[in-house]
């Protein structure tokens, strides 16, 4: 049973998919003068977030890949990285399979309250399976728009 939050969960994640597959590995690689962090830390970042919200704090099982936690919490850096991160191909499809686990796992939940609830930095406090998610629409937009932003500084190095 398809849930509007979900519809445009998928629709943020499907639109960033589709507009990352284009561009290079070593494009994804780049950190632009006067900011913290690449395409490919943006990617694994939203995956890292997104499996918190939607799995972890929800009680469901997290599927985090070995040192992605590392790699890719809140205020980490590729500058700071001293292991090799995945690769944009490795973290797409990990976003993608990411997308077809909610469905699936949290179809019968939208409503269901969790225990604790959480409040994030921000002060917000979130008390169920659909306000987590809704939280995640604006952040994957976020992050998208960080993408689109981050590419057009690299193409006008060129």
């Amino acid at each position: 049973m398809s849930h509007f939050v979900v519809d445009q969960l998928g629709f943020v994640r499907r639109q960033t998919v589709d507009y990352v597959r284009s561009i290079s590995d070593s494009e994804a690689e780049v950190i632009p003068a006067g900011l913290k962090n690449n395409i490919i830390w943006n990617l694994g970042h939203m995956y890292v977030v997104f499996e918190k919200f939607a799995f972890q704090l929800t009680g469901e099982e997290t599927n985090y890949p070995a040192n992605f936690s590392t790699l890719f919490n809140p205020g980490t850096k590729p500058s700071d990285w001293d292991i090799e991160p995945p690769t944009k191909f490795q973290i797409i499809s990990l976003l993608t399979e990411q997308m077809e686990r909610v469905e699936s796992v949290l179809s019968s939940k939208w409503k269901e309250e969790i225990n604790p609830h959480y409040k994030s930095s921000t002060g917000n406090t979130y008390s169920t399976v659909e306000q987590l998610l809704g939280f995640l629409i604006y952040h994957e937009a976020m992050h998208f728009a960080t993408i689109k932003n981050i590419r057009s500084i690299v193409n006008s190095l060129d």
